[in-house]
């Protein structure tokens, strides 16, 4: 975290806002939560694991919600269909063998 989210001072690393005092241990808890399901989700996408990782980002995406969490998440989603897509067209495992 690197601005307060009360009053949008620079942390410079710290738990507690210079300017409003505000404590963000708990808030800068839940961050690095969230980044740590991100992490995880990302490296079931890389073992191919479509499944978990959208169950990960869900989570990542309830603690702590990130454009970068949204776009990973609809990526997933978007990836699934099409799999799902491509595990009913009879035409992709004929192609695929080939």
């Amino acid at each position: 975290m690197e601005a307060c989210p009360v009053c949008r001072a620079s942390l410079n690393g710290a738990s507690t806002c210079r300017r409003c005092r505000a404590e963000l241990q708990k808030v800068q808890e839940v961050e690095r939560r969230g980044q740590a399901l991100v992490g995880a989700a990302m490296l079931s996408l890389v073992e191919g694991d479509l499944a978990v990782a959208e169950e990960l980002l869900d989570r990542a995406h309830a603690v702590h919600a990130t454009p970068a969490v949204r776009v990973l998440r609809r990526l997933v989603t978007e990836q699934q269909l099409v799999d799902e897509e491509a595990e009913d067209d009879p035409q992709y495992y004929a192609e695929g063998a080939g």
